[in-house]
Order: structure tokens, then sequence, then C-alpha cells
């Protein structure tokens, strides 16, 4: 499989395109920092899933087909998002796997899985596709954007 981050400035470069955009201008229509965009485009920059978030909002498409885990565009919204801790939450008691057990998989602290669980804290973008295989879901449901799995 393609690095995900990878497909991801792929499908940023091709939207910009396709728009007849600069860059600087889908930057600002998105509302972040023109320096992001162009980071992320010349690869000295990984997007955070919080900025992952917004491109997929921006572009009304699914987090999974920016990354290149599906083919399909859309997204079917949930209104209102359910907060990615409240969905590993869920799918921890689902599968019955203790948070110590999550972190050796994700080859994070348990630390780090507390901050996802308790205080919000969204993973980074190559642990979050991770967790998603794992959980056999598709991204857009683990971040609460859908309940499509």
């Amino acid at each position: 499989m393609e690095n995900p981050t990878l497909h991801f400035v792929d499908v940023i470069k091709d939207y910009i395109i396709r728009h007849d955009m600069t860059p600087t201008s889908f930057a600002r229509e998105l509302g972040c920092l023109e320096r992001c965009v162009a980071r992320w485009i010349n690869g000295t920059n990984t997007p955070s899933l919080e900025y992952v978030i917004m491109v997929a909002d921006y572009m009304n498409c699914s987090i999974d087909y920016l990354f290149g885990l599906t083919e399909t565009f859309e997204v079917k919204l949930v209104t209102p998002h359910v907060s990615f801790s409240e969905r590993l939450t869920l799918l921890l008691k689902e599968t019955n796997i203790s948070k110590n057990k999550l972190s050796v998989l994700c080859n994070v602290t348990s630390s780090t899985v507390s901050k996802w669980l308790l205080h919000g804290q969204l993973p980074k973008p190559d642990v979050v596709c991770s967790l998603a295989n794992y959980f056999n879901c598709s991204i857009d449901y683990l971040v609460g954007r859908s309940n499509f799995r």
C-alpha cells in the first residue's frame, strides 16, 4: 500500500489543479497557513490529523479517500460528530482490548492512549490508519465523521 500521506498530497495537488487554484488559494480556502500546505506538498511536513479532517471537510470527501484506502469519494457525515475518544472507547469495549494492549499494538505509550481517551488528543495520521485497519473500520468512522464502518 502506498504511504497514506503521500496519497493525501497527490489528492490535494489534483484538487488544486482541477479547481484552478494555487496552493496559496487552497490554504486560504481551507483556513490554514499557506506554509502548511506548501510543506505538505513539498514533503517537508506531514499534516496532523486535525488538518486532514479539515481538508476532508472542505473537500466534502472521506478521509479514507484522501489516504487512498478507498476509491469512494463521498462520505455520509453524522451530525453531530462523535469524538475520536468516544469512538475509540466504544471499539475497545466491543473488542475487549485494554488500553495497555492498544498501546503495544500502536507502538505508543499507555499515557498517549490515555491522552486519546481522556483528553481528546488525536493520533498521527499513520497511527489512525493502523487503528482503523486493526478495528476493521473506516478512518471516518474511527474519528466520528461517519456511522458507517
